[in-house]
């Protein structure tokens, strides 16, 4: 592994552990390197965080552009969908969880949060579209409500790790299940009759 992912991975867990006011100085003493070996990488700890958060994005991009060129929805996709979009939001939670923090630390964050929440809409539209023409999705509802889902999707998805830090504490593997579960029953009033067992 070189250093440049030494120093990313280090910073994933010391944020997620500890807190993101851990500096530089902090990564580089959890891998023992210099600071001086760290900023050739990383001028500011805020480019760390935009690496991980570019890479949190890409993730997800990933994940979704699978889910969409996958020719068969079923029960199983959508709950495999569901766990692994919980297992990165918990892989980069610090980010979630300080998210307007951050945004605020990182203006340019923000805005590609802007700019990737308006791709989504689209993108969960297409997946949303898929799902009724396939009989999967109800068929009976208006524009407004799948867009409207769309939305809980958002809030569901980004801001769940609160209520997991707060109340139920979940490990990784327990909170991907238990969010996955929640994320199933949100989604059993828009499936089509056949497909509610």
């Amino acid at each position: 592994m070189d250093t440049k992912e030494k120093i990313l991975d280090a910073a994933i867990l010391l944020y997620n552990s500890k807190g993101i006011n851990m500096t530089t100085r902090h990564i580089a003493a959890h891998i023992d390197i210099s600071p001086g070996n760290l900023h050739y990488h990383f001028k500011h700890t805020d480019d760390i965080v935009l690496e991980l958060y570019n890479r949190l994005a890409s993730e997800f991009d990933h994940l979704i552009k699978d889910f969409e060129q996958s020719g068969f929805v079923d029960q199983k996709s959508l709950k495999s969908f569901y766990f692994q979009s919980f297992s990165i939001g918990y892989k980069y939670r610090f980010i979630l969880l300080n998210f307007v923090e951050i945004g605020k630390r990182v203006p340019s964050i923000q805005l590609a949060y802007r700019e990737l929440v308006k791709r989504r809409k689209a993108e969960f539209g297409f997946i949303f579209r898929k799902l009724v023409s396939t009989g999967y999705f109800r068929s009976d509802l208006p524009d407004e409500i799948w867009e409207s889902l769309g939305t809980s999707f958002f809030i569901l998805g980004d801001f769940w790790l609160s209520h997991n830090e707060l109340i139920d504490k979940f490990d990784e593997q327990e909170a991907a299940q238990a969010y996955s579960k929640l994320m199933e029953y949100t989604m059993l009033p828009f499936l089509s009759d056949p497909n509610r067992n």
